[in-house]
């Protein structure tokens, strides 16, 4: 068996849509031009995909459908990044993003914020890598993630980089 097809049943066993890397890889090049991309295990063997899934799990019953799902995990990224400024910055942090949000959502969306950024202090603030970017596709019932994040624990300035 070529090392191609071997690759593909690999990936397919596993439920791992191909080429999602891929495209997630080219979108972070996109934005962040000046950034390398790394693609592949991070400097603490971590994936952030499993931390980001299980950081969301108590509202996942709440998106039904993968467009549900994409909206939570970007509210969940949103509170995450925020949570990882100094404390003294992070409602202005906050304030910037919210605004952006139509205006009859606003208030739900920045007190479900506010939930997840207390819920990622109390139960995930041993993790402090910044997550970039993530890309969510159906393989059959099933919604697998994939997350682009730092490699590493992200230092107070660099954050303001971003």
């Amino acid at each position: 068996m070529s090392r191609r097809k071997s690759k593909r049943r690999k990936n397919k066993r596993r439920g791992r849509p191909r080429g999602l890397q891929k495209v997630l890889r080219q979108r972070v090049k996109e934005n962040f031009p000046h950034q390398k991309v790394i693609i592949g295990p991070a400097s603490d063997g971590i994936k952030m995909s499993e931390v980001l899934e299980e950081f969301v799990e108590p509202y996942r019953k709440f998106a039904e459908t993968e467009e549900a799902y994409q909206k939570l995990l970007t509210t969940a990224i949103v509170a995450w990044n925020v949570t990882l400024f100094p404390e003294k910055d992070r409602l202005s942090r906050l304030d910037e993003l919210v605004i952006i949000l139509p205006e009859d959502v606003r208030e739900d969306g920045r007190q479900l914020i506010e939930e997840l950024m207390v819920r990622k202090e109390r139960f995930f603030s041993q993790y402090r890598r910044l997550i970039i970017d993530f890309e969510v596709a159906d393989t059959g019932g099933e919604c697998h993630v994939s997350v682009m994040s730092t490699a590493g624990p992200v230092s107070r300035e660099e954050l303001q980089k971003y």
